[in-house]
């Protein structure tokens, strides 16, 4: 992996997702998809182990530092769906996309229950509608479910640019 390139492709990404959300938000919790999630996730089916964790975990920290949740939620629970990922790839047959998307829904709720769990547990989520979050996260789920065969052409086409090796 070409770290530089990726800390790039990290900040553009990061500026596409806050600028999204201000622009094409929907409804009035402005549901968008989470492109740092659908970054971290392709990037653990395409990649090599070692090196996809962290970019997970800094995927994660990006998004905990544009998001208003504790510091480190998202950086735990980013790395930990892309240990997951990493584990179920070898089981897929093929690679098909469908089963990649329903990885990604499955890391998806886990990563979102686990931020809100860390949260919970700190006292951040006093007086929050759970059912109401819920509604958010699927929305933002399939919305990036949606767009997840366009990012992982992205991330084929971006595999010299970023260095990835064809070799897991």
């Amino acid at each position: 992996m070409r770290w530089p390139r990726f800390l790039i492709l990290v900040l553009l990404t990061l500026v596409l997702q806050v600028g999204m959300g201000r622009v094409f938000g929907l409804g009035p919790a402005r549901i968008t998809p989470d492109l740092l999630f659908l970054l971290a996730v392709v990037l653990s089916f395409r990649g090599h182990k070692d090196e996809m964790l962290l970019a997970c975990w800094i995927l994660g920290l990006a998004k905990d530092l544009s998001s208003q949740v504790a510091l480190g939620g998202y950086a735990l629970s980013f790395g930990l769906a892309g240990l997951l990922v990493v584990q179920i790839r070898d089981f897929l047959y093929g690679e098909r996309l469908l089963g990649q998307v329903m990885v990604f829904l499955l890391a998806y709720f886990l990563v979102e229950h686990t931020v809100w769990l860390i949260s919970w547990a700190r006292g951040d989520m006093a007086g929050m509608d759970y059912q109401g979050l819920l509604m958010g996260m699927l929305f933002s789920a399939l919305l990036s479910a949606a767009l997840y065969p366009y990012i992982l052409w992205l991330i084929i086409k971006l595999e010299p640019f970023l260095g990835l090796s064809k070799k897991r």
